[in-house]
Formats: structure tokens, C-alpha cells, sequence
């Protein structure tokens, strides 16, 4: 039987149903085995509610985890729909601008400059700097599917 994934051409169909999958639970173990400060929770407020430290990540991770069922089942278990394949395609994109968004805002709170330190690169670690750059690679993938760059879906 046909599938959703039939549709994408060889490049792409290998990078939704193998190489994501193993970036996104790569990620989700990161929020566990790095324990970065930048993962913690922080609160300006002075009368702020402890909250367990992992608490966050085990949030993200559940996110994490659901939207990758959720692509892998569109992709596996559904009728070939270049529609529904072209929506999950930017489904993916707009997480990774909410990627950045989360990310930002987490320097941003962490930091005293506020906002001015998301510009401040010459402080981002190198984890840092893999959560800002490596989702730039698997932007230019998706957006390169949907403009059928790979070749026809």
C-alpha cells in the first residue's frame, strides 16, 4: 500500500523518515544528559515558584516526541495526499522558528542584557550555537521539498 512518504522524492523521504526522527530524539535526550544552564529553569521574579529543573525538559521532550509519532504516522499511515504532506512540510518549518523563538527568549531571560544578549554571539557556547545553526540545515531541506527543488512530490 501506498503511503503519504511515496510521495516525497529519495533525498527528502530519507531525511523525514530517518534523519529527523534521529535529530529529534537526539535533542530529547540532550535536554536530559547535558543539564546546560541554559536548559534550567530562571526567574527574575522575587516571588517566583520553584519548579523542579527538569521539568522543562521533560515538557520539550514530550513535545518532541508527540510531533514525531505525529509526522511519522502522517508520513506511514496515511493514503498518499500531496496536500496533507505539503501541510505537515510547513507544520515542520514553523517549529523550527519556534525553536528559535523558545531559544532566544531562554538566552534573553537568562541574561541580564536581556534581548541585547541574543546578539551578543561572542558568548554563545558551542551547544548554543548548534541549537541556532543546526536548525538552519533542516530549514533548507523542508523549504527546498516543498519548492520541489529534490524533485517532484
Amino acid at each position: 500500500m501506498a503511503t503519504t512518504a511515496s510521495l516525497l522524492p529519495t533525498f527528502p523521504r530519507i531525511f523525514f523518515l530517518y534523519l529527523e526522527p534521529v535529530f529529534i530524539t537526539y535533542g530529547m535526550i540532550q535536554n536530559y544528559a547535558s543539564r546546560l544552564p541554559i536548559f534550567e529553569l530562571a526567574s527574575t521574579s522575587p516571588i517566583a515558584i520553584p519548579i523542579p529543573s527538569l521539568f522543562m525538559p521533560s515538557m520539550a521532550t514530550g513535545y518532541l516526541f508527540n510531533m514525531m509519532l505525529y509526522g511519522l504516522i502522517i508520513l506511514l499511515a496515511s493514503p498518499p495526499n500531496k496536500r496533507l504532506l505539503q501541510l505537515h512540510i510547513l507544520i515542520l518549518i514553523i517549529a523550527d522558528f519556534t525553536h528559535w523563538a523558545g531559544l532566544f527568549s531562554t538566552i534573553a531571560e537568562n541574561d541580564p542584557r536581556g534581548w541585547a544578549a541574543v546578539l551578543d554571539t561572542s558568548n554563545w557556547s558551542p551547544e548554543v550555537w548548534n541549537l541556532v545553526v543546526y536548525p538552519l540545515g533542516t530549514l533548507a531541506v523542508k523549504i527546498a521539498t516543498l519548492a520541489e527543488w529534490f524533485g517532484k512530490i
